[in-house]
């Protein structure tokens, strides 16, 4: 089960992995809503760093090791990427035989882990994966080269203003490898999917930190990152296709959306935002009506379904909208509102 949104440690730097504390007992991990508060503290301004929500929960390092043997490439690289945020020493042989697999996405990923750890043996890995690749993608390699004092001159001015925010404090000081302060217990044998589903929900409490600390950069950076870990989180998509917009990324957000049919055709919900999103923000209308239509077709609430007529009347095609009025009324007698709706439109079209 998801959670749900609100709309959504490190020290010096070190050549190889940091020397082992005494093992201490294994505790129980917080819940992963609590789990950021837990290791970050109460939210600030000014964190661009990532909060570690999933550092120290080991015991799931044998499974994602053995996901690193799956068919599927973009199952190795998640299984990466989850192994360099639980920053465990276990994962490191594993780590570099990932450094040889044929697919780039699942070396750039074994790369960003091993630096983040402080290895250099994934600094080339992780400094070709800022190159050419998604902004929030960049945003992890610049975290990972930032613990091997390995910032590159170019993310000074990264077209992204979180990654050159991040770039520029990494260069104001060298960050520790990431190393998990506690060993959490939990279940050794759990399948992989039941993992995945676990800690996207840690990485979606560290979302949930960052909106209560007015940071909505760092909310897509973890929207767009889990949407990656689960591709079948449509609120993902559809939040992030709003912070998009908030933040006057017109063009990321109508990207974002169009995603969120891609992958979601089925669902009204994509349909409805993306439509909402061309009616509101482009006032697109004629676009905006086929996809409150398919929204119809898929059955969506009556509220949303009244964005149908309203596209067709700003389209001009008021005889079109006027049917879809009527079929709204005919299916709920006692909205008042399409009652009132209809009503004002046969005025406006007797009258010429």
């Amino acid at each position: 089960m998801r959670l749900i949104t609100t709309g959504l440690a490190l020290l010096v730097m070190a050549a190889t992995f940091p020397t082992a504390a005494p093992a201490a007992p294994s505790v129980e991990p917080p819940p992963p809503g609590d789990a950021a508060n837990v290791v970050a503290g109460e939210p600030r301004q000014g964190r661009l760093e990532p909060i570690g929500v999933l550092a120290g929960h080991t015991y799931a390092v044998p499974t994602l090791t053995a996901g690193l043997g799956s068919d599927d490439a973009d199952v190795r690289a998640r299984c990466c990427f989850l192994l360099g945020q639980i920053a465990s020493r276990d994962s490191k042989g594993a780590l570099l035989d990932a450094l040889s697999d044929p697919d780039r996405t699942v070396r750039m990923f074994a790369g960003i882990a091993l630096a983040r750890m402080g290895d250099y043996a994934g600094c080339h890995a992780a400094r070709a994966s800022y190159d050419g690749t998604r902004w929030w993608i960049r945003y992890w390699a610049i975290d990972a080269l930032a613990r091997l004092n390995q910032v590159p001159d170019v993310a000074l001015s990264d077209p992204d203003p979180l990654v050159r925010a991040l770039a520029g404090d990494a260069r104001m000081g060298a960050w520790g490898p990431v190393s998990a302060q506690t060993e959490y217990a939990g279940p050794t044998d759990a399948p992989l999917g039941e993992l995945m589903d676990a800690f996207t929900n840690y990485l979606i409490g560290e979302t949930d930190w960052w909106w209560h600390a007015g940071q909505y950069e760092q909310v897509l950076r973890g929207q767009e990152t889990i949407v990656w870990l689960d591709p079948t989180w449509l609120d993902g998509l559809t939040n992030a296709g709003y912070l998009y917009w908030s933040l006057e990324r017109d063009g990321e957000a109508l990207a974002t959306y169009r995603r969120a049919v891609a992958m979601h055709p089925d669902r009204w919900e994509s349909h409805f935002e993306l439509g909402f999103f061309y009616f509101n923000a482009q006032k697109r209308y004629a676009d905006a009506v086929p996809e409150f239509a398919r929204a119809r077709e898929l059955g969506c609430p009556p509220v949303q379904a009244r964005m149908h007529a309203h596209a067709l009347e700003d389209a001009g095609r008021n005889a079109e909208a006027l049917e879809v009025w009527r079929e709204l009324l005919a299916n709920s007698p006692d909205d008042g509102v399409v009652r009132g709706n209809l009503q004002r439109l046969e005025a406006e079209m007797r009258s010429g």
